[in-house]
């Protein structure tokens, strides 16, 4: 017994070309619209990290504490303030032992001084260093 072959018309193989198109640009969609966001989360996590590098810095060394070299990418700066904090209650206020809570106001600039990120950190500080 012979078998009928059966040929595809012009119209099928157009018709599938044409899903094929459509089914690779939705992929190249979908692919650079992840891209797109896997950028913005790195850039995110990179402005981030600068910022907690700084703070721990910070935080170790106080207020006025130098970063070591090479700890922000060249150009980069940051800045620290140490504030008496005073939105507590007035009890809160008083110190303890010459310790007060305090508020690390943290800065990180890009090389064209920009704020890129900033923080603030409450922690217990010797009073003097408030002053």
């Amino acid at each position: 017994m012979k078998m009928k072959r059966h040929n595809f018309t012009l119209m099928e193989v157009m018709v599938a070309a044409t899903l094929l198109a459509m089914a690779v640009a939705a992929s190249m969609g979908i692919i650079g619209g992840a891209r797109a966001r896997l950028l913005r989360a790195e850039k995110r996590w990179g402005r981030q990290h600068l910022l907690s590098q700084a703070a721990e810095c910070y935080l170790l060394g106080g207020a006025n504490a130098q970063l070591p070299e090479g700890l922000l990418p060249q150009g980069f700066s940051s800045r620290c303030q140490l504030y008496d904090t005073e939105d507590l209650p007035e009890d809160a206020l008083e110190s303890i032992r010459e310790w007060r809570l305090g508020e690390y106001h943290i800065q990180v600039f890009d090389p064209a001084g920009n704020l890129m990120q900033e923080m603030r950190i409450r922690k217990l500080v010797k009073e003097e260093d408030l002053e």
